[in-house]
């Protein structure tokens, strides 16, 4: 996420104003409870769900998932946190689909929204230091839980108690595991096989997977290093990384920058709302890039299909275009620069409303409507290229 520079200063104007100490305050009436669960790992899916904390899953052996969980709590009074986490336990519950899940018992019977105080400041991703944390006032999220509407607040609130559990997933090789946190970072190991990760609020990082891999967070970003399978992101506002991808792939955000490198794909397609789309690196049967504005780029890629466009930036394609059969450009503002080998043969049209069409290969036959150039044809022609502007240039030459 880009941070604020303003917030610093910001922050120590408050700390002069308010006179506030700068050191984190410590909430000596909090409690915590470990708990310790195994569930068997078969061919069954096993659905996991927790309200707020931070998540992590390692690689394990054997036939169980292994879940060690620390609760941290703090109500009204020591004797009500005591026993809200004496009750804490995984029981059998229901998600919005109706799919059946492991839960942990947040009593939702008693208590509709809780406090997740420290969550943004623990999962790296705050701008303002712990003890200024008061300042995050508006930050909730509202999550079905165990059949009730809940709501969890990013600051401690009197009628709220403060409740979330911190979770160590341990996964057998070739598990079959959903996991639900409503607030909170997700971070994974080295893993291997069907892992979904859903989060309504927080930062998603797998280190690699092996399998099939879906992740879906409402905001946050999210980093895989290595995916070999099917791979499948979605988050609501976030940026994405994949740095290698091997297999089929979708990514999705409404509102962030898609990076994925090392390709080797036989379908990767990358929708966003708002951000730039970079490819790089490695081979792609069919490549569908779309943002509504930003700029797309696919760098140094073999494929045999592209579909590119953008609603406003620019778009550039380097790729010898040796297997290429159908390659499709549009920017409603920007320029198109498509970088091809020297032995390439395509047959390009274009469509611009304002704009010029350049043809770098000095054995292209260039197409006219008047004195525009509309099209050209190199070789026998046997990629198709069309290009679409708005309002620029497109240009079409050799890699240099």
């Amino acid at each position: 996420m880009k941070s604020n520079s303003r917030v610093p200063a910001l922050a120590a104007a408050l700390v002069l104003a308010l006179g506030v100490a700068a050191a984190p305050a410590v909430h000596a009436a909090e409690q915590t409870r470990a708990l310790h669960q195994a569930f068997p790992a078969g061919a069954a899916e096993v659905r996991l769900a927790n309200l707020a904390g931070r998540i992590e899953i390692v690689p394990g052996r054997g036939g169980e998932v292994v879940v060690d969980a620390t609760i941290h709590g703090d109500a009204d009074s020591a004797a009500e946190t005591q026993r809200i986490l004496a009750q804490m336990k995984w029981v059998k519950s229901h998600d919005k689909k109706g799919r059946e899940e492991w839960a942990l018992s947040y009593p939702v019977e008693k208590y509709r929204s809780y406090s997740y105080p420290t969550g943004k400041e623990r999962d790296g991703d705050s701008e303002l230091p712990a003890f200024l944390s008061f300042l995050n006032v508006g930050s909730q999220t509202v999550t079905t839980y165990r059949g009730e509407k809940v709501r969890i607040y990013g600051h401690k609130r009197d009628s709220a108690p403060t409740l979330y559990a911190d979770l160590r997933i341990i996964l057998p090789a070739g598990s079959n595991v959903a996991v639900r946190n409503a607030v909170g970072a997700v971070r994974g190991g080295d893993l291997d096989g069907t892992l979904a990760v859903d989060t309504g609020s927080g930062k998603v990082q797998i280190a690699s997977h092996s399998g099939q891999l879906s992740v879906d967070t409402g905001s946050g970003d999210v980093v895989v290093g290595s995916a070999k399978g099917e791979t499948k992101i979605d988050t609501g506002s976030g940026d994405v990384v994949v740095k290698r991808l091997v297999g089929n792939g979708t990514v999705s955000t409404g509102s962030g920058s898609v990076t994925v490198s090392q390709v080797s794909a036989g379908k990767l397609a990358i929708d966003t709302g708002s951000g730039d789309v970079t490819v790089q690196d490695g081979v792609a049967g069919r490549l569908i890039a779309d943002t509504g504005s930003g700029g797309v780029k696919i760098l140094s890629v073999e494929l045999e299909e592209l579909a590119a466009e953008t609603g406003s930036g620019d778009v550039t394609v380097q790729s010898s275009l040796a297997r290429a059969k159908k390659v499709k450009a549009e920017t409603g503002s920007g320029d198109i620069v498509i970088k091809a080998g020297p032995d390439a043969s395509f047959d390009v049209d274009s469509d611009q409303g304002s704009g010029s069409l350049v043809v770098n290969y000095a054995d292209a036959t260039l197409r006219k409507a008047g004195r525009k150039v509309v099209g050209a044809r190199r070789g026998d022609g046997r990629t198709a290229i069309h290009v679409e502007t708005g309002s620029g240039d497109c240009t079409i030459g050799p890699k240099v």
